[in-house]
């Protein structure tokens, strides 16, 4: 998916109200009852219910902005707990 602020068509820094208003205004405008001619008008829905369920909460605009989730609001990845040796046994605890 698309970056949420690029699909709402608000910046980074806007406000929680500004985004609001933009995400009804598309919402309107988009609804697929609204365009019952349009086969795409459903995907476009879709991406504006999640880019508008990411910047639209204050936790997960925060976690989006820190880069700890995704477009879809899915985690990525952020590495192993401790940094890990790289799977090589050290000095004292090798393979002989």
């Amino acid at each position: 998916m698309r970056d949420p602020y690029e699909v709402l068509g608000v910046q980074r820094s806007a406000s929680a109200a500004t985004i609001r208003s933009a995400y009804r205004k598309l919402a309107k405008k988009h609804h697929p009852d609204n365009n019952k001619n349009d086969p795409k008008a459903a995907a476009r829905f879709a991406e504006i219910n999640t880019a508008n369920e990411i910047v639209g909460d204050e936790d997960k605009r925060k976690q989006f902005d820190r880069g700890e989730i995704d477009a879809e609001g899915k985690p990525r990845f952020q590495g192993f707990p401790g940094g890990g040796a790289g799977g090589r046994a050290g000095p004292g605890g090798g393979f002989e």
